[in-house]
């Protein structure tokens, strides 16, 4: 009897042994089921014929047969070929009826056993077969011996001629024996027809009779010659002695044979494997492999455990599970594992599965076990013996014998025994196959952990060098077996953490979630883990590789729960599902990312995560949802960095302790909340909150222009719902709170005025003139710009005392009294002298920045009590600097130089790069940028200025002294050399090849070239001194020809060219910016460079953090990764250099550099094969924003590649040119905070460039043809297109950006500007 689940629920039907109904499936295994007829002649004496279907003609007809109560029942079944046989419902539904028919009463079975019979059979491998057609079973094509050992059951034992060979002969057997109950009978002629590959023998004639003799000696010689061919069979091959050494391939003792699977038992394993055309609706994978093996690792397939949900909501998420562990959950003990024995069955009477591995089937499924796990065990260990069995494996083909010379140009079996690193591990080649199909095949085993996997040529040639690398970098580096550690595959997950796990909150990817992104959760403590009951069994050990997370305020279950308890006060469908949602997944660097926001200053930027939430590509009705998941998450890791500071608790033995609990360590070290918090009303209280949509929060800092509100104190919360802070109408105040640092307020501007304006008319309204003397002396004091904490600890106590830090307050009231001076004296003045005016404000700036550096310096080496806090008082002296830079910025101004002014810059001289036809990097981009910058304002008001001419002195500059530190000598001499040899008309010639020729074959030029990327430099220059001058907050550079790709020397990190790149923009302004004055820079100490390109910046990499530099930290965003360009721990390439137009199959140009980070000066972040909205949204919030914050740079340098664009001709990326705007948005947030908005950005990549001017005709077309080119739009770009421009190209690359027209460089261009322009407001309300 099932139970009522089981009734309920068709997958524990098929697993527990109840009957199944149902058709069987085309193309699903049916075609293994032999149709079977028997021709009834006579019952007692009389020749019995049995004939497989699959080996009659097309035109034979075939009889089927059974008996029932002694009545012959017969009906017609069509005879015909494997791919002939009828499939339809009906026509099945009447051959399984045949099978399942109840069997023969007992004499009826032993009086049809009499008589003579004569069994057709085909050749197959070792098999045992009951062939009574009372039974149902179909011979399974035994070959060459029948013998009877059962007087009432005759057998058939199968022996094959050649199970080494691949190519297995095809023979019919023809024997006819006569035979009575009472004797034992032995075969005494057998004919034997040898049946070619393609033919299909006709054996409908009848058969020719054989008397069979009772002759006892003959079964004992057949049965003696049998036993030595089997063990014949089973000798252990050579094979490699390393391989030896790792395994245990000890004997298999014989074992029962498998019993054959009937009808209806397929039906039952191919529904519980859910194998058939009724679920190909939920999965691709509803079918048999073609090969025994690969129908053994079927017990590795995700069964879907949630068939009916998807039925009635397809939009519903999958609920799967390993096969082999749905058994073992399923197993009432530890022989009930039913459908692993089906597999096993179906597996064991396969054409083609080796003697050995029928052997090792058989022998540990009936091996005894006392437990479900031992079971399982026995189960795993059957399919890796298999797996890496020499027997089996030559038995199927393989060669586990080493030659003595390569084999072929790939080496074949000479290789075996090589040792090689494969996705990060080590592992050995243990034998080779020369598939027909494939090639060449090695099969490797990690040494680890015993897996085997399969590799072709390349590959294998791939993982061998990377094991020449490792020997060569660790000599003396011991290798550990399996036997002494577990596998460092699933190590590398346990020792799995993430910073800040011990305030119990991360970023996790759900996986019901649909849209996949990270979002805010709680991981659950060892201790809250016995509420959920037993574990499931995981042969993987899964439960230690895996955690139990709660997701806060999920967006995704508002749909399927629309009734939650929360729906009444529900804005929207993504609010109305539980606030808490509980979810098992994996422990790895994808699925768990740390929580990036801090809780320092007790406040929670509701600005930042609108910033955020934008790309994550959600509609704006979730952000409600979004916001409560941080606001839940802020408020419980502020809890747990509270109670830890009260509370220190010994430290752990985490991993002996996740050891004895089964969990991963995570699981112990995040922060155990305690039970009343959790169940505190959380969704009461966020109700009470006012919608961020609906209200302006007053901002407690005045330079934050960014929306805030505090952080729910839960520790407050707890205490008023206990004695005796509940009896009372107040709460008791608790001493135990710190405080909390809190700036004060101080108004920017003066009393009679009406705040700080962004622009300044030339003459002084008289009625902001300053009235008083007093007021004229002191506009601002020091208290203006710096928060009451700072104060506290650089201001004298109030009985006269020095503290250490006096000299900071010094330098505040040198640099707030030039302030009032400077402000003063230009708003005494009637009429304006502009030029005077910009130099006090550039005095004044550059006063500021000294000061600034000067007084870090001096808090590092001065020796301050313990009580302080060094870094939080140097953060506090950094902002209240760059106070005095906004307030002098603002006050001093105009309407085109100051506040709320954005520049453009560009030169005609970049021109003058020339590169070759059919270039992505072509001459119109600076004419598409500078379109692309006018449609979003430039050039149509003061405060967006283009700027149209470099002025020589920055040439000057650049060539003479920021080059030579940004290149070597000999890089630029080589490239001004190669360029003046050129000819006047020259164009496209290769300007960075070296001395064998190679590098060049991207980045061609012309005459014009270095002064077209001396000046690219020049520009850069200018815009770095208009935004630390205060003439502009930010600025923009349309220049070429680009500069990222360009190292110190030619192939920087071992590229095999600069991509398009000759001089490095970016770098030489970073340099510029960084270096001191007395060496003509501008002082600056920290600068920060981010690069969005969709290729990693190598060269800026290479100039600026080839070691780590403190000054700079480069941050990258691209395409790429080790998935995709390979694993490599050194920065050598193995000669595997890719250009920019290379195959992604081959790797991502520059190549590896960009898949590490390899100092904390570089955060290298490779997404992939494409760029997408997600993956980089996700890594600026993630771990660019946090780290731009840590380092809190003075200057943000944005190398501008929009070649990510979905339109681009690269096709490289997926992002939209409004995605483009947001990261621009999120960049000047983070230059807000940090250096009063100070942007330049530098023009790199982006090639969606339309056609410009008309193709010329192609000359090998015929005159009366048209190649398409008329239908082709252009791209006008009016009178920033000079006449003597060109744009040739050939048809096909014009074809491909036409759809750039929708949407391409230029778009991207002008959403870059236009928030670059909406974010240079140093005044925001």
């Amino acid at each position: 009897m099932s139970s009522n689940r089981e009734e309920r629920d068709p997958i524990l039907k098929a697993f527990h042994g109840d009957r199944v109904t149902g058709a069987f499936s085309k193309g699903s295994g049916a075609d293994n089921l032999k149709k079977m007829s028997v021709d009834i002649n006579s019952t007692n004496g009389e020749e019995i014929e049995m004939s497989s279907a699959r080996l009659g003609t097309k035109d034979s007809d075939s009889r089927t047969s059974t008996m029932r109560d002694g009545i012959d029942t017969n009906s017609d079944v069509e005879s015909s070929t494997s791919d002939d046989i009828d499939y339809s419902p009906q026509k099945l539904d009447d051959v399984k009826r045949s099978f399942e028919r109840s069997p023969e009463p007992q004499q009826n079975r032993k009086r049809k056993m009499e008589g003579e019979r004569s069994v057709l059979f085909e050749v197959s491998d070792d098999r045992s077969i009951d062939d009574s057609p009372e039974r149902g079973n179909v011979p399974e094509f035994p070959t060459k011996v029948a013998k009877y050992d059962d007087t009432t059951m005759p057998k058939v034992i199968v022996q094959h001629e050649d199970p080494v060979s691949r190519q297995k002969p095809r023979r019919a057997i023809i024997e006819t024996v006569k035979f009575t109950p009472s004797t034992k009978y032995s075969v005494s002629r057998v004919e034997e027809k040898k049946i070619s590959d393609d033919a299909t023998p006709n054996f409908t004639s009848k058969a020719q009779t054989v008397q069979v003799s009772n002759d006892r000696k003959s079964p004992d010689s057949d049965h003696t010659s049998d036993i030595s061919q089997e063990n014949q069979l089973m000798e252990m091959p050579e094979c490699d002695a390393y391989f030896r050494s790792l395994v245990k391939l000890d004997p298999i003792p014989g074992a029962p044979s498998i019993k054959k699977l009937s009808p209806r038992e397929l039906a039952q394993l191919e529904l519980s494997l859910q194998i058939g055309d009724r679920f190909s609706d939920y999965s691709n994978d509803t079918t048999w492999r073609e090969d025994w093996n690969g129908n053994l690792q079927l017990i590795d397939k995700e069964i879907i455990t949630n068939l009916e949900e998807l039925a009635t909501i397809p939009s519903a998420k999958k609920k799967t599970i390993p096969f082999c562990d749905l058994v073992a959950k399923l197993a009432r003990h530890g022989d009930d594992f039913t459908g692993i024995k089906l597999l096993f069955s179906f597996v064991y009477h396969m054409e083609g599965t080796p003697l050995m591995a029928k052997r090792i089937l058989a022998y540990y499924i009936h091996r005894p076990v006392s437990s479900i796990s031992e079971r399982l065990q026995c189960v795993m260990e059957a399919c890796r013996r298999i797996s890496y069995d020499p027997i089996v494996l030559t038995h199927d083909g393989w060669t586990t014998v080493k030659a003595d010379t390569p084999d072929g140009f790939t080496g074949g079996s000479f290789l075996i025994g090589r040792r090689l690193i494969w996705e990060k591990y080590e592992a050995v080649v243990i034998a080779f196959v020369k598939d027909e199909d494939i090639g060449d095949l090695w099969k490797c085993l990690w040494i680890e952990d015993l897996d085997t996997f399969d590799l072709e040529a390349d590959e294998l040639l791939e993982g061998m060098k990377k094991w020449e690398k490792f020997v060569t970098k660790k000599k003396n580096a011991v290798v550990t077996s399996k036997q002494s550690r577990p596998s460092n595959r699933f190590e590398a997950n346990r020792n799995f953490t993430v910073d800040g796990i011990e305030h119990g909150i991360v970023l996790a990817k759900s996986y019901r979630s649909k849209a996949g992104h990270p979002w805010p959760a709680r991981i659950m403590h060892v201790t809250e883990l016995k509420a959920l009951g037993n574990q499931i069994l995981s042969r993987r050990s899964s439960s230690k590789n895996e955690i139990h997370v709660v997701f806060l305020a999920p967006f995704w279950n508002g749909d399927r729960n629309g009734t939650g308890s929360n729906s009444t006060a529900a804005t929207s469908k993504y609010a109305t599902g539980p606030l808490f949602e509980l979810e098992t997944i994996d422990v790895s660097s994808d699925t768990i990312l740390k929580y990036p926001h801090s809780v320092k200053d007790g406040n929670i930027s509701i600005t930042n995560l609108q910033s955020e939430f934008r790309f994550l590509g959600l509609p704006k009705a979730a952000f409600p949802r979004f916001l409560d998941s941080h606001r839940i998450a802020m408020a419980l890791k502020t809890y747990a960095k509270k109670e830890m500071k009260k509370n220190f608790q010994s430290a752990v033995d985490v991993d002996a302790t996740a050891a004895l609990t089964d969990t991963h360590p995570m699981s112990i070290r995040t922060f155990p909340f305690p039970e009343a918090l959790l169940h505190l009303p959380f969704e009461y209280i966020l109700s009470k909150y006012p919608d961020p949509a609906k209200r302006k929060v007053k901002s407690f800092i005045e330079d934050d222009a960014e929306v805030t509100e505090p952080i729910m104190q839960l520790q407050t919360v707890l205490k008023a719902i206990l004695p005796p802070n509940c009896w009372s109408e107040t709460l008791v105040s608790s001493s135990s709170h710190p405080e909390t640092p809190v700036k004060k307020v101080q108004p920017l501007s003066l009393p009679d005025s009406k705040g700080l304006t962004p622009t300044m008319s030339p003459t002084l309204d008289v009625t902001l003139r300053i009235s008083s003397e007093s007021e004229k002396k002191n506009l601002w004091g020091i208290e203006s710009f710096a928060s009451a904490y700072l104060l506290r600890h650089i201001q004298p106590s109030s009985n006269g005392d020095i503290i250490p830090l006096h000299s900071l307050e010094e330098g505040l009231r040198k640099l707030v009294k030039s302030l009032n001076k400077v402000v003063i004296e230009s708003e005494e003045t009637v009429v304006q002298n502009l030029e005077s005016r910009k130099e006090k404000l550039a005095s004044v700036l550059v006063q500021c920045l000294t000061v600034k550096a000067q007084c870090e310096e001096n808090l590092f080496s001065t020796v301050m009590p313990d009580h302080f806090d060094r870094l939080m008082i140097l953060k506090e002296w950094r902002k209240a600097c760059e106070r005095v830079f906004k307030r002098a910025i603002v006050r001093l101004g105009h309407v085109d130089s100051g506040n709320g002014v954005t520049a453009v810059l560009s030169d005609s001289r970049c021109n003058e790069h020339i590169t070759a036809t059919g270039s992505f990097e072509r001459a119109v981009r600076i004419p598409a940028a500078v379109k692309g910058a006018k449609s979003a304002g430039v050039g149509s008001r003061p405060s967006l200025p283009l700027i149209t001419k470099i002025e020589d002195e920055y040439l000057t500059l650049a060539e003479e002294k920021i080059l030579p530190m940004t290149h070597k000598i000999s890089y630029l001499k080589r490239i001004k050399k190669k360029v003046s040899s050129l000819a006047q008309d020259a164009k496209g010639v290769p300007l960075t090849d070296d001395s064998d020729g190679e590098g060049g074959e991207d980045t061609m030029g012309s005459r014009g070239s270095y002064t077209a990327a001396v000046t690219a430099v020049a520009t850069a220059l200018k815009a770095v001194d208009m935004i630390v001058g205060g003439k502009c907050v930010n600025a923009f550079c349309a220049v070429r020809p680009p500069g990222h790709h360009a190292g110190r020397e030619l192939h920087p990190m071992n590229a095999i060219s600069n991509g398009f790149c000759l001089l490095n923009n970016v770098a030489a302004a970073a340099l510029y910016a960084a270096s001191p004055r007395s060496q003509g820079g501008l002082g600056l100490k920290r600068v920060c460079v981010i690069d969005f390109d969709v290729h990693h910046g190598n060269g800026t990499q290479d100039i600026l953090c080839s070691t780590h530099d403190p000054r700079f930290l480069y941050v990258s965003t691209h395409a790429g990764g080790s998935h995709i360009n390979g694993y490599e721990d050194d920065a050598i390439d193995d000669g595997l250099r890719r250009s920019p137009y290379t195959n992604h199959n081959e790797g991502i140009y520059p190549g590896r550099c960009g898949d590490v980070s390899p100092h904390p000066g570089v955060l290298n972040i490779p997404l992939g094969k494409k760029v997408t909205p997600s993956s980089l949204g996700t890594s600026l919030i993630c771990q660019v924003t946090p780290a731009v914050e840590k380092f809190d740079p003075e200057l943000i340098i944005i190398s501008a590649g929009f070649d990510a664009h979905v339109n681009d001709p690269l096709g490289m990326g997926g992002l939209s040119a409004e995605d483009f705007g947001t990261v621009t948005k999120v960049i000047c947030q983070m230059a807000m905070k940090s250096c009063s908005g100070r942007v330049l950005s530098i023009l790199e990549g982006g090639y969606g460039v339309p056609c410009c001017r008309p193709l010329e005709k192609d000359l090998f077309l015929p005159k009366n043809s048209s190649d398409g080119s008329q239908q082709l739009k252009l791209l006008k770009l009016g009178p920033d297109l000079p006449d003597t421009m060109e744009d040739k190209m050939d048809y096909l690359l014009a074809k491909k950006l036409d759809k750039c027209h929708q949407e391409g460089f230029v778009e991207c261009v002008k959403e870059h500007v236009r928030n670059l322009a909406a974010n240079n407001n140093l005044d925001s309300p």
